[in-house]
């Protein structure tokens, strides 16, 4: 909680000037790691959320618990991922056009699943029935 607070208040510019609204079900939970990589990763999440998602959009996060693990869930409401693009989403330099033109390295979604690797987890993209992509992401709980 204190790791997402700290992203979101980083944040609260670009949410304010999207005028988004971030819906947090997320409790406590204690994980082993980086803080500075672990906050750089989910803030490279956050950011695409916010990139994607319309003017006056939500975003939700969320948390599950399985076998001793944190699944944390961002879902925001763009326009998803195309199936053309599913397969290279986290290749380096792949990167997708956003609605305010501006242009992405294609670095984050590799930092992304670098930084979780190396903490034993894993993070997945899919796109959700009505519309948006849902980020999950897995780390074990200690």
């Amino acid at each position: 909680v204190d790791l997402l607070d700290q992203v979101l208040m980083y944040f609260s510019d670009a949410i304010a000037r999207k005028n988004l609204r971030i819906q947090f079900d997320v409790q406590a939970q204690t994980i082993q790691g980086d803080p500075l990589l672990l906050r750089q990763a989910i803030g490279n999440l956050i950011d695409n959320a916010i990139a994607f998602s319309p003017h006056g959009a939500e975003i939700r996060l969320h948390q599950q618990i399985e076998n001793e693990q944190l699944i944390l869930l961002i879902d925001d409401h763009g326009s998803g991922i195309p199936d053309y693009a599913i397969d290279k989403i986290f290749e380096r330099f792949y990167s997708l056009p956003r609605a305010d033109a501006a242009k992405s390295t294609g670095l984050g979604l590799p930092f992304v699943r670098e930084v979780i690797s190396l903490h034993g987890g894993e993070v997945s993209l899919e796109n959700l029935l009505e519309g948006g992509v849902r980020v999950r992401l897995r780390l074990a709980l200690g």
